[in-house]
């Protein structure tokens, strides 16, 4: 097994062999001036989350399961492209008794459980399978075969302020089977590429970032692409794309939109070397305000289009309508 933690510190870096074992608990999180946390604060100050989505021609959706330790929280929609119906929902629970969190990436399960709400991402020998069931019914099942399909994952742990750090892995352009069949209708997600994100560690108790990714097929081939700010820039960055499964880096992102109407015009471009400058128009979006105390989280994740330009292999390429979103995440945690 291959773990972040060694000695009480955590290893930073891009890591191309797989992260196995993330102990988070052997970790020793020290405040600012030296002394080290006590337990209370060490459990409540880590935070870990599984989110996975897909796209098609004909759907966008996309399902996450969040312990902040405080709160824990599932969200999930579909998009139905052709009709522009959507469907939305979240479920929260105090604290995190109702979530079970895999401390290998790479197997094991992440679930939460509320009644007759379950969602489940169960994860074995590099391959995923989401799972939810809302009010007794299945709502989404997918199969996420990573490894199978030859998906080379990003794996990055970067500094988070001053003592933390965030570890992630994500894997962009899956092939996709399963259903979701929802009260917008039954989709076979044959010919959907999905995306997975498994985020965990001691996070900025007050932060922020935008993403951006999308997906589809360019000239012939399966293209996603993966770049965010404001967080994994410590040394390191998680911006990426992913050409037939070949996992490519990319340089820093900048984001213009207006923070007030997210739901407008986006665009999403390199900071240097013209790598990627994409317009995107966004058709819906998911989002969620929380003003609880010590806990504030304004998300607003959008579904929609891209258009514009990317360099693939020194290869300037035009791309309309490439199906993607863009996130808007202000937390404090």
């Amino acid at each position: 097994m291959s773990s972040l933690i060694e000695n009480g510190n955590v290893r930073t870096g891009i890591f191309r062999d797989p992260i196995t074992l993330i102990r988070p608990k052997e970790f020793v999180l020290r405040k600012p001036l030296g002394s080290v946390r006590g337990a209370l604060a060490r459990k409540f100050a880590y935070k870990q989350f599984h989110y996975m989505g897909g796209i098609s021609d004909s759907l966008i959706f996309g399902a996450a399961i969040v312990d902040l330790r405080y709160l824990s929280t599932v969200f999930y929609y579909v998009y139905d492209l052709k009709t522009g119906r959507e469907l939305r929902n979240t479920w929260r629970k105090p604290f995190s008794g109702s979530v079970r969190f895999s401390e290998n990436p790479e197997s094991g399960s992440v679930v939460f459980g509320s009644g007759k709400n379950t969602a489940r991402v169960h994860v074995e020998n590099g391959n995923r399978m989401l799972e939810v069931i809302s009010n007794g019914k299945s709502i989404i099942a997918a199969a996420f075969p990573d490894a199978e399909a030859k998906i080379e994952p990003l794996r990055i742990c970067t500094r988070a302020g001053y003592t933390g750090w965030v570890y992630v892995r994500k894997t962009g352009g899956v092939p996709l089977s399963g259903v979701v069949d929802c009260d917008l209708g039954r989709f076979d997600l044959k010919g959907c590429l999905g995306h997975t994100d498994y985020s965990v560690g001691y996070m900025r108790p007050e932060t922020w970032w935008n993403w951006a990714f999308a997906s589809g097929k360019i000239n012939g081939k399966t293209f996603a692409m993966n770049v965010s700010c404001g967080v994994n820039e410590t040394s390191y960055t998680e911006n990426c794309y992913w050409l037939d499964g070949k996992l490519h880096s990319l340089p820093l992102a900048r984001f213009d939109f207006d923070q007030k109407n997210p739901m407008g015009p986006w665009k999403v471009s390199s900071s240097m070397n013209n790598d990627f400058s994409l317009d995107f128009a966004a058709r819906g979006q998911h989002k969620e305000h929380v003003n609880a105390g010590k806990i504030a989280s304004r998300f607003s994740q959008m579904y929609g289009s891209f258009e514009g330009q990317i360099v693939l292999n020194g290869k300037k390429i035009s791309v309309k309508n490439l199906l993607g979103f863009t996130e808007d995440h202000y937390a404090k945690w």
